[in-house]
């Protein structure tokens, strides 16, 4: 039993490490460049923290640089952590970006003005997970309910909040788990619904659909209304059938996309060489996780936030027809 044990810690430790060391031969590195790279995800159990791995290997093999997956509460807190300089790259949805860039909202009175978009990644769907059995079939149903947003600072709690507030929904207690424990806390009856704004599939809700019956759901048209008009960031759409097993119909919801931002002060010619590398390593990006299959150059349409001046470059080169609202205040002057 040790010597199973002991072979699978070693397992681990060979993953991590080809997570995070780059292969001999390929170091890249320019005078200016950070020396390693800290990739902001979220939780384990959730898409960001899935491709962040992807993120971390492609850096390492093909840039050069030791790049590591760090698990953070998601979009909000990988805002404040690029502001701040803690890590090199961070994944986030537009909304939290949008809010922090303009000091409104979540970012009240906290401005961070100084964060760019590197580039787009992929769709995250709004969607709620119960139990087949569970008399909950809409957000009107979770009344009286034990209600998971997610990870505190994920896209989950930042849409999820405001969901209950607009639609006066009076939980029993709002709880905020990661999707892996939200999962757990349902299987053990602690929690009745899980909400997530996220990639599909959830990597933990694909486990839990697996191993027991399970039921998805959105939201009526008439709530995405009143939601998109809430909210400008978010959009109409549908998760296709498929997704998860035993869900055979679509689900009418909301969308909003993901990008992965940095730090305006970081060196142009490393963001061009890190958003080249990306979307040049596609590919093995998608599988990975299938929601790389959006990380296009031309979805950055969907992004109407400031590049980052690196990315401008890249994406001129390839011919990417920019936005105004792409060109960042540094290139303006």
């Amino acid at each position: 039993m040790r010597m199973a044990v002991a072979t699978r810690v070693a397992a681990i430790v060979i993953v991590a490490i080809t997570l995070v060391l780059p292969l001999a031969g390929h170091a890249q590195v320019r005078p200016g460049w950070p020396r390693t790279v800290t990739i902001g995800s979220a939780s384990i159990g959730g898409v960001y923290f899935v491709v962040a791995g992807g993120y971390a290997r492609i850096i390492g093999e093909k840039m050069g640089l030791p790049a590591t997956n760090r698990v953070t509460g998601g979009p909000v807190q990988n805002v404040q952590l690029v502001f701040t300089k803690e890590i090199e790259l961070g994944m986030t949805t537009t909304g939290p970006l949008y809010e922090a860039l303009n000091g409104i909202g979540e970012f009240k009175g906290k401005k961070m003005d100084t964060v760019r978009v590197a580039f787009p990644m992929y769709t995250s769907f709004a969607h709620w997970m119960v139990d087949a059995g569970s008399p909950i079939r809409s957000v009107a149903d979770l009344n009286g309910k034990v209600v998971s947003l997610g990870p505190r600072g994920g896209s989950a709690e930042f849409v999820g909040d405001r969901v209950l507030e607009l639609f006066g929904i009076k939980a029993r207690r709002v709880v905020y788990l990661g999707f892996a424990d939200g999962a757990s806390a349902m299987r053990d009856g602690v929690v009745d619904a899980n909400f997530g704004v996220i990639g599909v599939p959830v990597p933990a809700w694909l486990e839990a659909a697996v191993t027991r019956p399970v039921r998805f759901f959105g939201f009526t048209p008439e709530q995405v209304t009143a939601l998109t008009e809430r909210m400008p960031y978010l959009a109409r759409a549908a998760i296709r059938p498929g997704v998860y097993r035993g869900q055979d119909m679509p689900i009418g919801t909301l969308q909003m996309w993901n990008a992965a931002i940095v730090h305006k002060d970081m060196p142009e010619d490393f963001v061009y060489e890190l958003v080249k590398t990306i979307f040049s390593n596609r590919d093995f990006l998608e599988s990975v996780h299938p929601s790389a299959g959006e990380t296009l150059p031309v979805n950055l349409f969907y992004i109407k936030l400031p590049l980052h001046p690196g990315a401008v470059r890249y994406f001129r080169e390839a011919g990417t027809k920019l936005l105004d609202q792409h060109i960042p205040p540094e290139m303006r002057k």
